[in-house]
């Protein structure tokens, strides 16, 4: 593991031992399991009183899971493993140092687990799926105001704009479940598992979540500019945040779901109940934060360009609609 991650100095042997009816992870005294992913699990542990979210892996599952990927330029066939992935994740999450981004405390290891160490966030993620619309919190009946949103936004492009323009970084899978919000209102961006350094400012393949991706991924190209594959991604979450649905949601198909997030254009409306009442009986309960202004939409439509030259970078948006922010990222 020192192998792969270079001169990263919390790497720690892993230690699992019971004391009583408690079983500890070094000194880590285990909670509760809170997710269970197809590749990792997450667990609530308790250290000095403090809370901490624990990331594990199993090594030999990983390296079963094999993908098969073809090298264009002389058409050799390179096989890849979900472990070679987690090394790949562990390289950047060390290597990232930002208030605003989620950042790994420590690394436990021996030759068949890993753990990645990371502050409990209290509140998980901004927004969670209910079947078909997004929610806030599950007893929730209104929407977000806007002037708070624009602010987890401004928190959002902080961690981009440090990670794109610091660390070379394309994060890949920006979405609701990975924004996480603490019970101090603090936002962090989290998850970079599909991330990836980027070559000239661009990234190779269609690696994220589907319903986040961005129109030009749906068209004949092999790189993208990764700043504005990220920044359509948080447009997808902003639009989430405004209207508790997705833009794009075709239910009948892949095939289909790629060609609308392709070809057809975002609709936009000031009523905030509006698509929502498309897809679940009954409009949020009516407050004052029901309605967009003309700004409000424009605002979330300069990160949902269809063309990525036309789309913001995290600094243009800051710099536009952030102005009295002091961007010494």
């Amino acid at each position: 593991m020192r192998g792969i991650l270079g001169n990263y100095e919390n790497i720690i042997h892993l230690n699992k031992y019971k004391k009583g009816e408690d079983i500890f992870i070094n000194d880590y005294k285990i909670v509760k399991t809170i997710h269970e992913g197809k590749y990792s699990k997450i667990i609530m542990c308790d250290k000095d009183g403090e809370l901490y979210a624990l990331k594990k892996y199993e090594k030999v599952f990983l390296e079963k899971k094999r993908e098969f990927q073809k090298k264009t330029k002389d058409n050799k066939v390179i096989i890849k493993t979900k472990y070679d992935d987690l090394k790949n994740e562990l390289k950047i999450i060390t290597d990232i140092k930002n208030e605003y981004c989620l950042s790994c405390k420590e690394i436990i290891t021996n030759n068949d687990e890993v753990y990645i160490v990371n502050k409990y966030m209290e509140n998980e993620s901004i927004l969670k799926y209910d079947h078909c619309f997004f929610i806030f919190h599950p007893n929730e009946s209104y929407f977000i105001p806007i002037p708070v949103i624009k602010c987890m936004v401004k928190n959002i492009l902080k961690s981009l704009l440090y990670v794109h323009t610091k660390k070379n970084i394309c994060h890949r899978d920006v979405k609701p479940s990975n924004i996480l919000l603490d019970k101090n209102g603090i936002i962090k961006l989290n998850d970079f598992g599909d991330s990836e350094y980027m070559i000239n400012k661009k990234i190779k393949g269609t690696r994220g979540t589907y319903k986040f991706m961005p129109p030009e991924f749906f068209v004949n190209t092999k790189c993208y500019y990764g700043e504005k594959v990220d920044i359509w991604s948080l447009g997808i979450c902003i639009y989430a945040l405004f209207y508790k649905v997705l833009p794009f949601s075709n239910k009948s198909g892949l095939i289909n779901l790629f060609q609308e997030i392709a070809k057809e254009e975002i609709k936009y409306h000031i009523d905030r109940n509006y698509f929502l009442l498309k897809v679940r009986k009954g409009a949020t309960k009516k407050s004052s934060h029901d309605s967009l202004s003309n700004d409000d939409i424009n605002f979330l439509k300069i990160f949902l360009k269809k063309k990525p030259t036309e789309r913001c970078t995290a600094e243009e948006a800051l710099v536009s609609f952030f102005p009295k922010i002091q961007n010494n990222h």
